[in-house]
């Protein structure tokens, strides 16, 4: 009997506990509600970076050239990425591209 008392009260401490969690999605929305909130934010934030690059650039040359070598190593960066993937999905591919240079 006493398992069975323990049980109730580890059973009743634990809902207890879990009742001040919130779990799943409390806004309310449905998920493409969700999603189409998240793309307008990212939207906005996007045209904030362009407009504060724009200004970067547009204010002298030492920002202009700020913003050429961001660009030029997220081009790398992106370039990068491009070989790893090529890598993983097929090793003798990207061994042959990389020997002949590109």
């Amino acid at each position: 009997m006493a398992r069975g008392l323990s049980r109730e009260q580890s059973k009743e401490k634990n809902q207890k506990k879990s009742q001040g969690q919130n779990k799943g999605n409390t806004e309310g929305l449905t998920p493409q509600q969700r999603a189409e909130r998240d793309a307008a934010a990212m939207a906005a934030k996007k045209a904030a970076k362009d407009a504060q690059r724009a200004a970067l650039a547009a204010s002298s040359e030492e920002g202009a050239a700020a913003v050429a070598a961001e660009e030029a190593r997220k081009a790398k960066q992106r370039q990068a990425a491009k070989d790893r993937s090529l890598s993983n999905s097929n090793p003798l591919l990207a061994k042959a591209a990389k020997k002949a240079g590109r």
